[in-house]
């Protein structure tokens, strides 16, 4: 470890240091006299995040029709708006499951930093958790060696030539992709898991306005962060809709207006449907 100049917070460059193994190395030489008093730190590895190439991709945005979460969708939404979504968030299909979806995180640059494959009910929309969680990435099935995964939100590319400066984020890439076609006055994106809420994932959209939308029960640990990160000049708010209402926990945004679709499909004209679910949000 290299001695750190108190003043200037820089490392001296006098070749004084000790070994971090001192318990068996003991290799130690302290700073010049003349210096100013110093401390130990550890060396700051910088670690770029690894990325995947495009064709991957390109090879997973195929058999649709295989494609359980999409079969899913077609129920709800017309074959133009599916093919809208599926275009715009890169949707994938997997072999690893059979019916499998992938979900790409892009980020801003065009870069893809991840594939997150996951396995859904063609009839429910859910997730298939029994015998075990049905979730994997990419990087793993491709066997990619000294793979650095830095996650960004799913979604995240879609800033980059897009008009809307309004974001709406939601934990689930499901709900994200589902939103994305009951309201395309928001740009959708996904943390993908409820601790990814954090300044370091909402970084590259802080010039934007964001509304969260935590699960049912999540809305406490959201609202903290969204609260700290307004101090720090984002202009975020963390919504109460899903949490005011008696609904079971884990109960996200999607849930909700397909439960509505589900209750109004049959009676109320596409039209109708549409001015009715922009009431949901506002």
């Amino acid at each position: 470890m290299k001695y750190v100049d108190n003043e200037t917070k820089e490392y001296l460059e006098d070749g004084s240091g000790r070994c971090d193994r001192a318990s068996s190395c003991k290799n130690h030489k302290s700073p010049n006299k003349n210096q100013v008093i110093s401390e130990f730190i550890a060396p700051i590895i910088q670690r770029t995040a690894s990325t995947i190439q495009s064709d991957f991709l390109n090879l997973s945005s195929r058999n649709f029709d295989e494609n359980n979460l999409i079969q899913f969708l077609e129920y709800y939404f017309s074959e133009g708006e599916i093919q809208l979504a599926i275009t715009q968030y890169r949707i994938g299909t997997s072999k690893y499951w059979k019916g499998a979806t992938v979900f790409w995180q892009i980020d801003s640059k065009n870069q893809i930093r991840a594939g997150k494959v996951m396995l859904y009910d063609d009839k429910t929309g859910k997730r298939i958790k029994v015998p075990y969680s049905h979730i994997q990435w990419v990087h793993k099935l491709l066997k990619l060696e000294n793979y650095e995964l830095e996650q960004c939100l799913f979604g995240l590319h879609l800033t980059t030539n897009s008009t809307i400066k309004k974001i709406a984020i939601v934990e689930a890439e499901k709900t994200a992709l589902i939103m994305s076609m009951f309201l395309p006055n928001y740009i959708w994106m996904a943390t993908g898991g409820k601790g990814n809420f954090s300044k370091k994932m909402l970084l590259p959209i802080k010039g934007f306005s964001i509304l969260a939308y935590p699960d049912k029960s999540e809305f406490d640990d959201w609202n903290k962060t969204a609260l700290q990160l307004q101090k720090e000049g984002f202009k975020i708010k963390c919504s109460r809709f899903i949490e005011d209402k008696d609904l079971p926990e884990g109960t996200d945004l999607a849930d909700i207006y397909i439960e509505s679709r589900n209750k109004t499909k049959s009676i109320i004209p596409q039209n109708n449907i549409q001015k009715q679910k922009l009431k949901y949000i506002d």
